[in-house]
């Protein structure tokens, strides 16, 4: 007899956690940019390149998962890229200008106020990215930016988030990512620099949670 109750005793606390479960949108600004390595005779050489602003737009979900603990994946578009100096004694630049549909899964510490009744949180976890579009200029040579020679399509990343949700369902957040992999796509001939790219972003948003 115990053992029923116990059973539906979980699984009345697991349907109510179920039930909060929350979907939501947001949207905002991201700057991006991007950091290039490079060796040779021994000697590495790093360059960051111009940041570039562009935008983010998707869905949240947000799961309670235990006391002052959340789980709030997301599903985004995100533009990223950078600006790399060729040859600055005659302006020549290279662009990139990907776009990307990215999942961010955030593990979050969570903390509603009972006067309030304001939340925040605060955490984070990967980013898996997979690129949907975009181009690369060189001085108005443009082409596909997942190309050979230029930047791979599937990147994971490591983010961090904090942000603030309100009892009428706007919520407010800042976030970053960054990319643990090599984005650049070594064309056939080889790679004798040992080139390698990692992308980087931080994210202003706002959004609304269904209620």
């Amino acid at each position: 007899m115990k053992r029923i109750f116990t059973l539906v005793a979980l699984l009345w606390i697991g349907s109510t956690a179920f039930s909060q479960t929350r979907l939501g949108f947001k949207g905002g600004f991201t700057l991006a940019n991007m950091r290039g390595t490079a060796s040779q005779n021994g000697n590495m050489d790093t360059e960051s390149g111009d940041p570039v602003a562009g935008f983010h737009l998707g869905m949240i979900l947000d799961q309670p998962a235990g006391r002052n603990f959340h789980i709030r994946p997301e599903l985004l578009i995100v533009s990223k890229g950078s600006t790399f100096d060729v040859d600055p004694s005659v302006n020549s630049r290279l662009k990139f200008r990907p776009y990307y549909v990215e999942v961010p899964v955030n593990f979050v510490w969570y903390k509603t106020y009972s006067r309030s009744r304001t939340s925040i949180f605060l955490g984070g976890g990967p980013a898996l990215s997979v690129g949907i579009g975009g181009k690369a200029d060189v001085e108005g040579l443009k082409t596909d930016v997942f190309n050979e020679g230029l930047l791979k399509r599937f990147d994971l990343g490591l983010g961090m988030i904090f942000g603030v949700d309100l009892t009428n369902g706007l919520t407010f957040n800042f976030s970053t990512n960054t990319g643990l992999l090599n984005q650049y796509d070594e064309p056939r001939m080889g790679n004798p620099y040992n080139l390698k790219m990692y992308h980087s972003s931080f994210n202003l948003s706002i959004g609304y949670l269904l209620q």
